[in-house]
Order: structure tokens, then C-alpha cells, then sequence
């Protein structure tokens, strides 16, 4: 489903296995980011990522399939999900209407009959956003997360409808980036290389500074030497905290 995050879980848990020493950051672009957001709230300060970035998300996404995007997009995006799904009629025939999802006109029927309109479990559409709402525990987020928006992102739609302005001020987490121009995932300069990625990776690199300043001030607390020392080491780190002002919370 849209915001389930069961399956990203496992992807995080199978590469922090894999690489137990290393920081953990996510990345995500359009609607995928539906799926980041609700990792983030879903988990908390469990999520094992030292932060996140979201380039053109779709936040208000049942507000964004009923609404519909642009025909262009949206009949692209609705044929790359019959593709996908295409190969898997015999099974999906068990569970869901399959004459009726392949014949879907729009990005809000799909979803609907998908997973919506089952032959087992069916809910309503709004219980079905009540779950899987990629904002729906945005408050319980407890790590950076920067947003990279355009004003004149077509898919997403008016900055003044549909991005959560009381969010970015009431949430120490979350960071918005609203640029004039941008469109949609694009944010190009000169060049095939995005402008947003360059960012992305200057703010992922500032956030991991900030938290190796964190430890190596928690690492000298520990220790017991004279207080010149100490001082120093506090004055070192002023610059870093007054940039940042938020703490890393240790609560879910």
C-alpha cells in the first residue's frame, strides 16, 4: 500500500546488518517519499537513519489522487503500474477484481480497487488513508528531514494547498526547502546533474558533522581531564550549535 513501510523495515534492517558500523541516511523523490515519511513517523527514534531528505514529495496524497495530476503524468504513471502489475494477473485474481483494476482511468481508481476493494478484506477509502496517510505520525519523526519543494511543481500542485506549512513550523525535524523553479524532480542547471542532489548530499554531510561533533563532546564529558581542556573543546563546538538548535531525541 502507498504509506506502508513494512518492506523499506526490512531493507534498513538487512543493511544495517550487513554494515553495522556505518551512519545511515535515505533519500527519496516524488511519491516515493510518501513511503520515507511514513517510515520515519511510523519507527521514531528507531528508525536507525541519521537523516533524511525528500526531493518534490507528495504530502497530502489522498487530497493529490482524488484531485488528480496532470494527464500527461498521470496516464504515464497509471501505465507503468498495469505494466508492473501485469505479470501477476492469475494471482491477483484471487484477491482483487483484476478486469476492473487494468481497466482503471484513473491513479485514484487503481489505488481504490487495489487495495480498497478487495474480495476479503474490503475497507472504505478514507479507513484506507487513516492507515496508510504518509503524515499521519509526522510528529513522532525524530530526525532531520529535509524537503526540497518547487513553487511550480506541476504534479504536486500550489505550495498553499498542498504543502503542510504548520509542519515546518511546529516540528523541530522538518526542513523546507521551497525554491521559485524547479518543477518536479527536476531542479536542473547546466548540465544533466540535478541542482537537489548537490544539496542534498551538502546537507547530508553538515547533519553527520553535526552528530560526530555531538559524540566527540559526549566522549570528552566522559573523560577526565582538567577543565582547560573542556573549554576548549566546548568553545570548538559553539559554532555547531548555534547552527543547530535542535537535540537528537531518545524517546520512541
Amino acid at each position: 500500500a502507498f504509506g506502508e513501510p513494512g518492506d523499506l523495515k526490512e531493507a534498513v534492517m538487512y543493511i544495517r546488518v550487513r554494515q553495522p558500523g556505518s551512519v545511515l541516511c535515505a533519500v527519496s523523490e516524488g511519491s516515493g517519499s510518501g513511503l520515507l515519511l511514513s517510515y520515519l513517523g511510523e519507527c521514531g527514534s528507531s528508525s536507525y537513519l541519521a537523516a533524511a531528505a525528500c526531493i518534490s514529495p507528495v504530502f497530502r496524497c489522498q487530497e493529490w489522487l482524488e484531485t488528480g495530476c496532470p494527464w500527461l503524468y498521470e496516464w504515464s504513471l497509471l501505465l507503468h503500474q498495469k505494466r508492473g502489475l501485469s505479470r501477476y494477473t492469475t494471482a491477483l485474481a484471487e484477491v482483487v477484481e483484476t478486469g476492473r483494476l487494468f481497466r482503471s482511468r484513473s491513479l485514484r481508481e487503481f489505488e481504490e480497487t487495489l487495495f480498497c476493494q478487495t474480495k476479503q478484506q474490503p475497507v472504505t477509502w478514507d479507513a484506507y488513508w487513516d492507515r496508510n496517510d504518509p503524515l499521519r505520525d509526522a510528529d513522532e519523526a525524530a530526525v532531520p528531514v529535509l524537503c526540497i519543494c518547487s513553487a511550480d511543481d506541476p504534479v504536486r500542485g500550489p505550495p498553499a494547498s498542498t504543502l503542510p506549512m504548520e509542519l515546518f513550523r511546529s516540528s523541530p525535524y522538518f526542513f523546507l526547502l521551497l525554491t521559485p523553479h524547479g518543477g518536479h524532480c527536476g531542479f536542473l542547471r547546466e548540465g544533466p546533474c540535478s541542482w537537489s542532489h548537490e544539496v542534498t548530499l551538502e546537507y547530508l554531510a553538515a547533519v553527520a558533522e553535526f552528530f560526530r561533533a555531538e559524540e566527540r563532546l559526549k566522549g570528552l564529558h566522559r573523560c577526565r581531564r582538567g577543565g582547560p581542556q573542556k573549554r576548549e573543546a566546548s568553545s570548538a563546538a559553539c559554532p555547531l550549535q548555534e547552527i543547530f538548535s535542535w537535540q537528537r531525541s531518545y524517546t520512541r
